[in-house]
């Protein structure tokens, strides 16, 4: 897990231009069965958002991003804790919201997205990262960093986190 956060550090590091934005979108980590909005996470997916947090320790993270559903709630836990923040809830229906506020972020600012399965891939088109291949049902994991370059296309970068 060390040289995944190492490596991932470097390769972040190398597409950040000076005077830019991180936007690191994840989906809600592994939820309980069922397709049932209310679904909290399971413990499996309890470990991944502690994962997520881990991961995320260095990457001085100054926002946090959820939807009004607990369990994107409960991934953004640990990281928040770790960096003492309140996240932000903007309803999922409420995409333009959320994406005007990840547009108008501060340069050299880096924030965590919680989203669902159906609005990552959205989340990352909508910032101009292009198309994103949509997530598995069973896909917790993938780890989406985009970085915005001013009037440029964004770098995008996509990693994996957690135990599977």
């Amino acid at each position: 897990m060390k040289n995944f956060a190492t490596l991932a550090a470097l390769l972040v590091a190398a597409l950040i231009p000076a005077h830019a934005a991180t936007i690191i979108v994840v989906r809600h980590a592994d939820r309980t069965g069922g397709m049932s909005a209310n679904a909290l996470l399971s413990p499996r997916g309890e470990q991944r958002a502690r994962d997520l947090a881990r991961v995320l320790r260095d990457a001085h993270i100054r926002a946090i991003f959820t939807t009004e559903v607990q369990r994107t709630q409960q991934t953004a836990e640990p990281t928040a804790r770790e960096f003492h923040l309140r996240p932000t809830v903007i309803p999922a229906v409420n995409m333009d919201l959320l994406i005007s506020r990840l547009r108008a972020l501060p340069s050299d600012e880096t924030v965590l997205v919680v989203g669902h399965g159906n609005t990552v891939p959205a989340i990352v088109e909508r910032l101009g990262g292009g198309t994103v291949p949509p997530l598995a049902e069973t896909e917790y994991d993938r780890m989406i960093i985009v970085v915005t370059r001013g009037t440029q296309r964004p770098a995008v970068l996509t990693l994996r986190f957690g135990a599977d």
